[in-house]
């Protein structure tokens, strides 16, 4: 995947907010309709029966062993089949329109269908989520999200992402210029002015674009791409500490301070840690 896209949809991940209002596991009687709330986002794990599925005008069949992010819809509604109770966990869960929109950008499907040897891995998850829903401990919350993120990636994974899709969205396409340009000049000065000419925009318009696309306002986000290319180069022992800065466009005492700032070891102790650590294993002796 290009780092444009790959960039803007982690952007998206990082900040993704979320507030699960009710989890639970039930059964709607053979033949009953069902309408439901429009405003909430819904994961479900359909365990047994069948059933359709309305809702923004379409309608889908739902099966034993789907996987589905159901979002707000006009009028939603669950109807099962006349002879059989559709059964399944289920997760309500709220989100700014902001956090939602990389769904959207993504143009995922409603239904996923995880592996048979997944299923089970997705049952525990939803009997993990729906113990932590009625948990009084103090990291309720924290087991919450933890469970429903997991969840989430779960089906993301499975659902794919098509990058021809994303190709064909004007604001992408656009940005990717700026991106690209980016990453060619990062051991440069980079000027706002300069990036906000490659897509026709006055600079102060431009920084709230760019924000609303990427996640971040340029400056931050070229001070995170200069700090993640500083690691890869720390990894190449024949550089220099001042090689790493230069090619990363800082002076070497201001790179030494906003790499510990961020990353919370200086340069010549994060590389010492990269080599020291046995393959496979992220840590070495002596502190942190």
């Amino acid at each position: 995947m290009k780092l444009t896209y790959r960039t803007i949809i982690q952007n998206y991940f990082h900040r993704f907010q979320a507030e699960v209002s009710m989890a639970a596991y039930s059964s709607t009687p053979p033949g009953n309709h069902t309408y439901l709330t429009p405003e909430i986002y819904r994961i479900w794990l359909i365990q047994e029966g069948e059933g359709l599925l309305t809702f923004g005008g379409r309608t889908m069949e739902m099966k034993p062993g789907q996987l589905m992010l159901v979002p707000p819809s006009a009028f939603p509604a669950l109807e099962a089949h006349v002879d059989v109770a559709v059964s399944l966990y289920w997760c309500h869960f709220r989100a700014p329109i902001g956090d939602m929109e990389v769904f959207d950008l993504l143009q995922l499907p409603i239904c996923v269908v995880p592996k048979d040897e997944e299923q089970e891995r997705m049952k525990l998850l939803f009997e993990q989520l729906l113990a932590a829903f009625r948990s009084t401990q103090l990291t309720r919350e924290l087991r919450i999200r933890a469970s429903m993120f997991e969840l989430l990636a779960c089906f993301l994974e499975y659902g794919g992402i098509d990058e021809s899709t994303l190709n064909a969205i004007e604001p992408l396409e656009k940005v990717d210029r700026v991106l690209e340009y980016i990453e060619e000049h990062l051991s440069e000065a980079i000027a706002i002015e300069d990036l906000a000419r490659l897509v026709y925009l006055h600079p102060n318009y431009f920084i709230g674009y760019f924000k609303s696309i990427v996640g971040y306002a340029p400056a931050q986000y070229v001070n995170i791409r200069r700090l993640e290319l500083a690691r890869t180069l720390l990894e190449d022992q024949e550089l220099s500490i001042t090689d790493v800065a230069r090619k990363v466009g800082m002076q070497n005492h201001y790179f030494s301070r906003i790499f510990k700032q961020h990353i919370g070891v200086t340069p010549s102790r994060y590389r010492h840690i990269f080599h020291s650590a046995p393959k496979g294993v992220e840590g070495t002796e002596g502190s942190v």
